[in-house]
């Protein structure tokens, strides 16, 4: 290329931040107004600010998170601890035997106790396994929940060995066999739900007057006939519960409710009934609401698919003492108790009482304790036990009305009672054996505490099913002899 022709060539200036020699170069400051540095500067200042106190909080907020999940985990702990100790005195009240002799005033307070944790043993064995498991890392925790889980275990023996001896006993007495008292996941999962007693196919009436009083009222539970394969026509043998309380306290839907549901699932009439109680009401009038719901369930009993030839009765603490004595009286001192009704037979084909008391005197210093005795004044008897008040307490004993009309009887009472000693049990039974004509059956249960049968458990599974299966061999031998005669 020429001279000229190099001349010619127009020379382009270098683009803007790019220099001669192919290098970057900064563009020149431009002038700015004093008052937008002073603004950067500011808002700058304020940015790191702002963050510094975000930075702050957030580390407030995480002491404060910190520091509560130390304080619940330490109370959480603490309070894992009480249960697993709440535990342990439920369970090892439930294993040792104390009586009321021992006891005195504390006995309300140990039977609730021991009958808490008798009935809850198979729940408190599984909750003590799990707070072992979950506080290992805590040695108090640990081995509270270890000696629980132990306990509840000898309990459950306890209960099993109930079980075996009531199998051999029923098959024994040719009731029952031992394979109709085999656990099946059903009944252990019962055992676990404790008071869940409630069965499926029920009908219940509820709040039925037998009476004109408030007190005066009954539930009615059968098994519902358009549910099941029985039939409608087909009448159904009859149960009468007595609730207990001491006469002084309880209703209906209260106690014996696992017996009450499973009888009535088996296709019986079960009448659970309410009766005046004290102190507002004085003996005789438990035991005339007894026979005047009796009276009631006779005249009534088809209306509801009831035989009113055949009927049971049953009950716990006061109520095994009613259905007892209920049992026992003759002819002339039922007329004389049912006024307005005398007319109607109230006797009763069979009996199962359950830890009940059969001697308001006392006569062998089993409870030996004046306090019981000023109960019984106070709240129960309308007069003391001297001087002519001494007849209406033995016309309240069923002790003192043992005899040979006394209808077929299993009588039952826990060995390990601290509020009705099974003595008291040993002495009705001695008295009322040698004179009865009927089967008179006596089941000492090992370990039972009083009203065992409150929920649902295994000792009082295994007792249940052998009463079931004594009423039904009480009901097949009385439709087998009331055939043979009308033949």
């Amino acid at each position: 290329m020429s001279m000229a022709t190099q001349s010619s060539v127009r020379q382009r200036p270098a683009p803007r931040g790019l220099a001669k020699n192919g290098s970057t170069a900064l563009p020149p400051l431009e002038r700015q107004p004093a008052f937008l540095h002073v603004g950067a500067l500011l808002s700058r200042f304020w940015l790191s600010l702002r963050y510094h106190r975000i930075n702050q909080r957030c580390l407030k907020y995480s002491s404060f998170f910190t520091a509560a999940y130390i304080f619940l985990q330490y109370w959480l702990m603490r309070m894992i601890f009480a249960l697993a100790c709440v535990l342990l005195l439920l369970s090892l009240s439930s294993v040792v035997s104390l009586k009321y002799r021992q006891l005195k005033v504390w006995s309300a307070l140990y039977w609730l106790l021991a009958v808490t944790g008798q009935l809850f043993a198979l729940p408190i064995l599984i909750i003590a396994l799990s707070l072992f498991l979950t506080g290992r890392d805590q040695p108090g925790v640990a081995i509270v929940s270890a000696v629980t889980a132990l306990a509840a275990s000898l309990s459950l023996l306890k209960q099993l060995q109930v079980r075996k001896a009531v199998a051999i006993l029923a098959e024994d007495l040719g009731i029952a066999t031992r394979r109709d008292f085999y656990y099946s996941w059903q009944k252990i999962w019962r055992s676990v739900l404790v008071l869940h007693c409630n069965r499926r196919g029920m009908q219940l009436d509820k709040n039925i007057s037998y009476g004109d009083l408030a007190e005066q009222r009954l539930d009615i539970y059968r098994l519902d006939t358009s549910k099941s394969a029985m039939s409608g026509s087909e009448l159904m043998p009859i149960l009468i519960h007595i609730h207990g309380g001491a006469w002084v306290a309880g209703k209906k839907g209260q106690m014996g409710r696992p017996l009450i549901h499973d009888m009535a699932t088996e296709g019986w009439l079960v009448v659970d009934i309410e009766y005046r109680l004290g102190p507002e009401h004085r003996y005789p009038a438990m035991i005339e609401d007894v026979l005047k719901a009796i009276a009631w369930v006779k005249t009534h009993a088809e209306e509801y698919g009831g035989s009113a030839n055949f009927i049971a009765l049953t009950g716990g603490s006061a109520g095994g003492h009613l259905s007892a004595l209920a049992g026992l009286l003759d002819c002339g001192e039922r007329r004389g108790l049912q006024q307005g009704f005398e007319e109607v037979d109230t006797r009763v084909q069979a009996i199962v009482p359950f830890y009940g008391r059969y001697d308001f005197l006392d006569r062998f210093n089993i409870i030996n304790d004046p306090k019981i005795k000023q109960f019984m004044i106070d709240k129960v008897m309308p007069v003391g036990p001297i001087d002519a008040g001494e007849q209406l307490w033995r016309q309240a004993s069923p002790i003192d009305h043992v005899a040979g009309h006394f209808p077929p009887c299993l009588l039952i009472h826990g060995s390990s009672d601290c509020m009705i000693d099974v003595a008291e049990a040993n002495a009705f039974v001695d008295a009322q054996r040698p004179v009865s004509t009927a089967p008179f059956y006596f089941v000492t249960v090992p370990g039972a505490q009083h009203a065992f049968d409150l929920g649902y458990c295994l000792q009082a599974e295994a007792v249940n099913t052998l009463t079931q299966y004594f009423l039904k061999d009480c009901y097949r031998q009385f439709v087998s002899s009331t055939s043979s005669e009308k033949s």
